[in-house]
């Protein structure tokens, strides 16, 4: 009997800031988008240390690559307001 060994795309992603508590805050700051993003991949976020990890699945590649990109503008909006805060 041939059996068929399903795989589906999936990715990780370790973004490693400088310090702990900037990594923190940009976390905690993306997590509420993660939590709502569920729908179409399941993803885990993960903070350890000055690293953020974030690991998703998929059945369909378009649907991860629109993950993707989601964590990454996420971050990325995060970041930009922590860096506007950070000297005050």
């Amino acid at each position: 009997m041939n059996s068929v060994i399903m795989t589906y795309p999936k990715f990780t992603l370790k973004l490693t800031f400088e310090t702990p508590k900037k990594a923190r805050i940009i976390y905690e700051s993306a997590y509420p988008e993660h939590v709502a993003s569920q729908v179409r991949s399941k993803c885990k976020m993960d903070l350890f240390e000055n690293s953020i990890i974030i690991s998703c699945i998929s059945d369909e590649l378009s649907i991860l690559k629109a993950s993707i990109y989601s964590y990454i503008r996420w971050i990325k909006v995060a970041e930009s307001i922590y860096k506007l805060t950070e000297d005050e």
